[in-house]
């Protein structure tokens, strides 16, 4: 049995991209995580430390992004997880992060990042 929390289709406002240009104005950045937990049992005792707060990621996700400056998504996501890392335990993370509308052929482009 394997247990995992996800945030999916989190939106936040972010001054981020290679070019100047990108980086003068707010983009919209959408991030899906999905988190997999050490704990391996049932949830049978509707307690929230037997798990991670959905709501704590959200706020992490949204504090590290609205004070970034960042090139690359990349650095974004690797700081997002550092910090996630240092307030909560799991077994892995994964998080992607997509931009849209930044090549004209595309609907999003981004990066998935797996700890």
């Amino acid at each position: 049995m394997t247990n995992y929390i996800f945030l999916s289709g989190l939106k936040v406002k972010a001054h981020i991209g290679v070019t100047e240009e990108e980086r003068n104005k707010l983009q919209e950045l959408r991030f899906d995580v999905q988190i997999e937990l050490h704990h391996k049992n049932r949830f049978e005792n509707d307690d929230l430390s037997e798990t991670i707060d959905y709501a704590a990621i959200e706020k992490i996700i949204c504090e590290e992004t609205e004070k970034s400056n960042f090139k690359l998504l990349e650095t974004l996501g690797e700081t997002i997880i550092s910090q996630i890392k240092r307030v909560f335990t799991f077994k892995e993370i994964e998080i992607k992060i997509s931009k849209n509308k930044i090549l004209e052929s595309t609907d999003f482009v981004g990066v998935t990042l797996k700890r």
